[in-house]
């Protein structure tokens, strides 16, 4: 974590230094004001003229204008150099989200996700700004003003630091529980960011449920959690900020009772005494900042735990932007061979089931093949696996001979249009959306997605054609049409391979054959991977693979396994007969 530290300020080390050298100017014209002050109480104790009076004061304003410039200047290059660290920092934290496979989000939440990024980082920052300067400012004052204290009158400075000690035993103490409080204090942000992302993003469905009451039970209940744990944390910087403001007064009277007595018997002069006093309230702020300071660290040593966390996490699959971007497409026979494959387990859970166990299939190229079978047969997974949504054994999928794992991943990606169940939309323009593969697509080769997806005929509704812009997710759009606005984004660049996992579900059935049909036709070399529940949509298929518990348990046309008294059949017969009960 440490290493992370410096890593993350390295670049920005000659900023921070310059900031630190005119902080320690700053620091110095401060302390030479007392200085100033001392020779000018003993001038006018002395009789000497008031011009002499005159001029140390000017001298003082003048190093205080002085100082206010200086101290601007530290101020603008520290703080500004911890806002590019944290820009840096934010830059790498969301790349290390676009290179975290699918693996990886199924483990983590998008709002913990959210809250490491935002609130965490802005903590990190706080490290590098506010927390390093005051940490340096602090340790300037105290050493410069305990070598001045001690050049006036060693006894009285040995007595003013009486209360150190305890103060140091005290503060080490309350800075173990400050650091587990905040962590726990940030932990539970996370889960209420988690909260308020997934109530939002599922709005729909818990006003549909009448689940309104219960959702916001639920989160006061973390609200009021994640308000106990602040108190608690309060409770403890509160503590730390009151031993220190204790230890500073204490101080000072002791100096009052110590010094004035010394004054008396003429042991220090006046000029030193207000001096000594001086001195001694510079100390006052920074032991009070001290506890600030400490929880500054503290905090920013959970954040960057937190951070270094996700930071650390290792992608499952070679990062596309490091395979360098090589044109052209991956083509060629599908061979999948003696494939078994379980989803990864969370820590400390059992092995899953495998999703596939033992699959062996040969797709030829430019065939058009579906696969069908009951829930959780492993069909999705088939198709994420040759999207390369999940990493798989090496040797047991193969695409042109090659094996899936040896293609580069930008590559094989570009080569498949794989459009998933769900039909998920960004809240840009339909023709943003369409066009997500290709930004630079031309208007015809929009159009021509448009029209093979039979989106054309709901453009007009929109107000703005395809430059409508959509809600969030798309849900300003129907389940239809957003299915088939996920499937033209899949047609731009006209892939090698196109992998519909039940992507036409929310059509009607005839419009759902219609579109599938038009499909093959137009994609004489294109290779069609198509998953379906509607089994009467598969009669174009060239073959047809059942799937049941993660195995092929039959194979063969559409006509061919219709006759047989298969799964397949079941299914069939079970679908015909739901129809005509929705017809009557």
């Amino acid at each position: 974590m440490l290493s992370r530290f410096w890593q993350l300020g390295k670049p920005y080390k000659w900023a921070f230094l310059a900031g630190f050298a005119f902080l320690l100017l700053t620091n110095g014209l401060n302390l030479w004001i007392p200085w100033l002050l001392r020779d000018a109480v003993d001038a006018m104790e002395s009789g000497e003229p008031l011009s002499t009076v005159a001029r140390l004061a000017m001298a003082m304003i003048g190093i205080a204008l002085a100082q206010a410039v200086v101290r601007t200047i530290s101020r603008l290059l520290v703080l500004g150099a911890s806002r590019k660290v944290a820009y840096d920092l934010r830059n790498t934290f969301f790349a290390q989200l676009q290179r975290l496979g699918a693996s990886f989000y199924d483990r983590n939440r998008t709002g913990d996700l959210m809250s490491r990024g935002v609130n965490d980082i802005q903590i990190i920052q706080s490290f590098y700004g506010p927390g390093m300067l005051n940490s340096l400012n602090t340790t300037i004052v105290y050493v410069a003003v305990l070598i001045l204290l001690f050049r006036i009158d060693v006894g009285l400075t040995l007595i003013s630091l009486t209360f150190y000690p305890v103060l140091l035993f005290v503060v080490n103490r309350l800075a173990r529980h400050t650091y587990s409080r905040s962590v726990a204090v940030q932990e539970q942000l996370g889960e209420i960011s988690s909260r308020a992302q997934e109530n939002l993003s599922g709005i729909q469905q818990v006003k549909t449920y009448v689940q309104e009451a219960r959702e916001i039970q639920v989160f006061s209940q973390l609200c009021d959690e994640f308000r106990t744990r602040n108190l608690a944390l309060a409770r403890t910087r509160g503590s730390m900020i009151s031993v220190m403001g204790i230890a500073s007064g204490a101080a000072t009277l002791i100096v009052m009772f110590a010094g004035g007595q010394r004054v008396i018997a003429g042991s220090i002069s006046l000029g030193d005494f207000v001096a000594f006093n001086a001195y001694v309230a510079m100390l006052a702020w920074p032991t009070i900042a001290l506890g600030w300071i400490i929880n500054v660290f503290q905090r920013g040593a959970g954040a960057m735990r937190r951070v270094d966390e996700l930071l650390n996490e290792q992608p499952d699959l070679p990062v596309a932007a490091e395979q360098g971007a090589q044109p052209g497409f991956v083509e060629g026979d599908i061979e999948i061979r003696d494939l078994t494959w379980s989803h990864p387990a969370d820590e400390g859970s059992e092995p899953a089931r495998p999703a596939l166990r033992n699959l062996n299939l040969t797709i030829p190229r430019g065939s058009r093949y579906a696969l069908v079978g009951p829930v959780g047969s492993g069909k999705s997974t088939l198709a994420d696996l040759l999207a390369r949504v999940y990493p798989v054994e090496p040797g047991k999928i193969l695409i042109g001979g090659r094996d899936i794992n040896d293609i580069p991943v930008d590559v094989l990606r570009r080569s498949v249009g794989y459009v998933p169940q769900e039909a998920f939309l960004f809240s840009q323009s339909i023709r943003d959306n369409i066009a997500l593969r290709d930004p630079d697509a031309s208007d015809e080769v929009v159009a021509r997605a448009v029209t093979a997806a039979h989106l054309d005929g709901d453009l007009a509704k929109f107000p703005q054609g395809l430059e409508t812009v959509v809600g969030e997710r798309g849900f300003t759009l129907s389940g239809g049409q957003r299915q088939r606005t996920t499937l033209a984004r899949a047609l731009v660049g006209t892939p090698p391979l196109l992998i519909l996992d039940d992507t036409l579900s929310a059509v009607d059935a005839d419009t759902e054959k219609a579109i599938l049909e038009e499909l093959m036709q137009a994609s004489q070399d294109r290779t069609c991977l198509l998953i379906s529940h509607r089994l009467s949509t598969l009669s174009g298929a060239d073959r047809v693979i059942v799937l049941d518990e993660g195995s092929i348990v039959d194979q063969g046309s559409h006509e061919e396994l219709v006759q047989r008294e298969g799964l397949y059949s079941r299914l069939f017969v079970r679908q015909q007969l739901e129809q005509r009960l929705d017809v009557r």
